[in-house]
């Protein structure tokens, strides 16, 4: 409800500008409220901030906690006409002459008939058997029959077989594909009934299955599809076309993909780097002297320095060219970086990944970063805990006193009025009073 304010009217008086300055002097306490909110927030968002490096850095050091994450090699084909192909951090350098003889083919089935209508209900009664799956016919259209079949190919007792339609120019036709080119299968129809005029639903196979087969150095090796991920160990071969002539090949290559392996390490020091400068620029708030924030800049430059037996030449990060910085960052030497990789990948390997009872340092990194970063019991989530606390009970009064203060004002304005009122009115009897001695006088 809106209210009327006099404003000095009779008494001369600013007395608005009067209650807003004691109201200026009743916020105080709220100002210092709405400070310490601002404050706690800020101080959450810096431990979030936090968080979100650390877990970076968190997944630059997985990339690097495995012998197959450490190492990274590239494939390639003296053409890819025939095949192509891709290396992992398992894979093993060589040279390999690949032939491939056959392309992997799913056997096709085709229904006999073509159907004006995808839609109409075509099929009365029947069941179609694929394999030893029964699927029940029941007024089905040619959409709903493929929907029926396509259902039947999924969970634990998938038939292995999809369906789909084409358009053959006089009509739509039914494609039965097997999903796998090792394996046959077989489809009919019993006790169907059509409407429309249509035969009964048969199919001829079109296509028949065949495994892909390619010779790796004199080896034949076959699959049921075009890809082999096992024929080389951490090569996948996708193959793309027959050799035109028995016995012709192609050469296939795989080695050390050192720019692959620089870039993982150079990721996981900007990562470092983030963490460490971030905590720095923290040094002059009340949280950048947190024990916690301290402790994981402590701890990082601890597990840094880590000495790991490798049982060979490479036992620190500064073996790799790492060195630390007086500010706690890290820089790369790259020529100490590309020697480890290209002379001593298999020590460098151990050293970051580990070995066989025992951690690299990446996994000391990886374990403590993980625990770190913890949902629960983590550096952030627990500093939340208590800021959650301690901002409940902040919005809490600043709520209040909001309230009061509303009510402060109001009332300061309530009496302010009154005594306007009252000033108007004794204005009033005293020029009346003065109107009636002067017509005494007189």
């Amino acid at each position: 409800m809106s209210t009327i304010n006099f404003g000095g009217l009779a008494s001369g008086m600013d007395t608005g500008s009067i209650v807003d300055a004691l109201m200026e002097i009743e916020k105080q306490p709220l100002e210092r409220l709405e400070s310490d909110k601002e404050y706690f927030t800020s101080r959450q968002d810096a431990f979030d901030t936090l968080e979100t490096k650390l877990k970076t850095l968190l997944g630059k050091f997985e990339d690097l906690d495995s012998s197959g994450e450490v190492r990274a090699y590239s494939a390639s084909a003296v053409s890819d006409e025939y095949f192509s192909v891709s290396a992992s951090g398992s894979a093993l350098g060589g040279s390999y002459n690949i032939e491939v003889q056959s392309l992997a083919r799913q056997q096709k089935d085709v229904s006999d008939g073509s159907y004006e209508s995808r839609s109409e209900a075509n099929f009365t009664t029947g069941t179609l058997t694929i394999g030893t799956t029964d699927i029940t016919i029941d007024n089905d259209s040619l959409d709903s029959l493929v929907d029926k079949i396509n259902a039947a190919n999924t969970g634990d007792s998938a038939t292995g077989v999809a369906a789909s339609i084409i358009q053959d120019g006089s009509g739509y036709r039914m494609i039965l594909t097997g999903e796998d080119a090792s394996s046959t299968f077989s489809a009919s129809v019993s006790g169907g009934t059509t409407a429309n005029g249509y035969a009964a639903l048969t199919f001829s196979t079109t296509q028949t299955q065949s495994q892909a087969s390619i010779v790796v150095d004199g080896v034949t090796i076959t699959g049921g599809s075009n890809t082999f991920e096992e024929a080389i160990p951490g090569v996948s071969i996708t193959l793309n076309k027959v050799h035109p002539n028995a016995g012709d090949t192609t050469v296939m290559n795989v080695s050390e993909d050192v720019d692959a392996v620089k870039t993982k390490v150079k990721d996981m020091v900007t990562a470092y780097n983030a963490v460490i400068n971030y905590i720095s620029d923290q040094k002059d708030s009340d949280w950048g002297r947190d024990s916690g924030m301290m402790a994981v800049k402590r701890n990082l430059q601890k597990m840094l320095t880590s000495q790991i037996a490798t049982g060979g030449d490479l036992t620190t990060l500064s073996q790799l060219g790492l060195e630390t910085q007086r500010d706690g960052t890290i820089t790369i030497d790259n020529t100490l970086l590309e020697e480890a990789i290209t002379t001593d990948m298999n020590i460098m390997d151990k050293l970051l990944a580990g070995g066989e009872g025992f951690d690299g340092i990446s996994s000391l990194f990886t374990e403590y970063l993980d625990s770190t970063t913890d949902r629960v019991d983590g550096l952030a989530a627990t500093r939340q805990t208590s800021t959650d606390r301690t901002l409940k009970t902040i919005n809490a009064n600043i709520s209040k006193m909001e309230t009061r203060l509303e009510k402060r004002e109001e009332m300061l304005r309530a009496q302010f009025d009154a005594m306007e009122l009252l000033i108007s009115n004794l204005n009033s009897t005293g020029s009346y009073l003065t109107q009636q001695l002067s017509l005494f006088n007189s």
